[in-house]
């Protein structure tokens, strides 16, 4: 599929395209999405948009979690249920009723939206969807399933979830191993998933590639920059077409997204003598080069079946052959 020319991310962040019920951030320990996560709920905030914070891990800035217009979900443990060991379940994962998000969420949703400045819309942010894929990755799918259609019910409305592709299909249920990843499935059910990747990668990165065929090297944490990056996004319209687009972030001065389109390299270009890999003919027993003579001989040898091709093919009649005068193509009136 081409990839797109415009910057679809820019009018989906602010609220422009409305066909972006459920947008999913996907990062890694390489780039976090949570910065422009934070920054496109401002955007919502600005666009007069009630917004429901589910915090599964931690708050959002105190300027968002500050205002009149935003509800939260606080999923987290307390030191109580810490203390009395009521906040894990016995393999190690965080006890959370899915049951009673689903309907609190609900519940705020309903609320914020009576006072929403733009018909009823609202925002919904899911800090972070490991702790709930922990639970049980189908009753998490389920859950995204709902409150999208509840989004989708009012145009400016949408669903905003991140999670770490690095872990996320590690997840599974109960006969897991014949699920599909998780990261598939979420992208199946999303209407939008935006790869954030760090800017370092921006000599060899193309969208789900590498220009060499080899995936980047870890980069450490210290060459993180939380307030910019690089984003793939990956947009499935109404009209069933898909539309990629590559492009550049930045959180700027007013903690707003910032948005420019990027150059990438072109996919299959050849490695460097720096970067390509050992010569697989070295020791061997024998040599796979020509010399010049060798290269002459081998030209000058004549195929059968060239040969074979440059001759005549001659039909001869039999009796009971009715040779036919007529055009074949006459019915096709050309």
């Amino acid at each position: 599929m081409a990839m797109a020319t415009g910057l679809s991310i820019k009018r989906i962040a602010a609220h422009q395209q409305h066909s972006v019920p459920l947008l999913v951030l996907s990062e890694t320990a390489q780039q976090t999405a949570l910065s422009l996560m934070e920054a496109m709920v401002r955007e919502g905030l600005g666009h007069g948009l009630g917004v429901v914070v589910v915090c599964l891990e931690q708050l959002l800035s105190r300027d968002i979690m500050c205002q009149p217009a935003v509800a939260l979900v606080d999923c987290r443990p307390t030191m109580a249920q810490i203390g009395d060991g009521s906040a894990f379940l016995p393999n190690g994962t965080r006890q959370i009723d899915l049951a009673r998000l689903d309907r609190d969420v609900c519940s705020q949703i309903e609320r914020i939206s009576a006072v929403s400045k733009v018909s009823g819309g609202f925002v919904v942010v899911i800090d972070d969807l490991e702790p709930l894929l922990n639970i049980s990755r189908v009753d998490t799918l389920a859950l995204l399933r709902k409150l999208r259609s509840i989004a989708k019910q009012c145009q400016s409305s949408r669903i905003l979830a991140r999670y770490s592709r690095d872990i996320a299909d590690q997840h599974t249920d109960k006969g897991g191993p014949h699920l599909p990843l998780v990261s598939n499935v979420l992208r199946s059910i999303s209407d939008a998933v935006v790869d954030v990747y760090p800017m370092d990668v921006l000599g060899t990165w193309m969208p789900g590639w590498y220009s060499n065929g080899e995936a980047q090297p870890f980069v450490t944490l210290g060459d993180n920059d939380e307030r910019r990056g690089l984003l793939r996004l990956e947009h499935r319209r109404q009209s069933g077409k898909v539309g990629y687009e590559v492009a550049a972030f930045e959180i700027n001065e007013q903690q707003r997204p910032v948005f420019s389109a990027v150059k990438a390299v072109a996919t299959g270009e050849p490695p460097s003598a720096a970067t390509a890999g050992p010569d697989p003919r070295q020791h061997l027993p024998f040599n796979l080069d020509l010399t010049d003579k060798q290269r002459q001989d081998r030209a000058d040898v004549e195929l059968p079946y060239l040969e074979a091709q440059a001759g005549e093919i001659h039909y001869q009649m039999a009796e009971e052959d009715d040779w036919d005068e007529d055009d074949p193509d006459d019915d096709l009136e050309i």
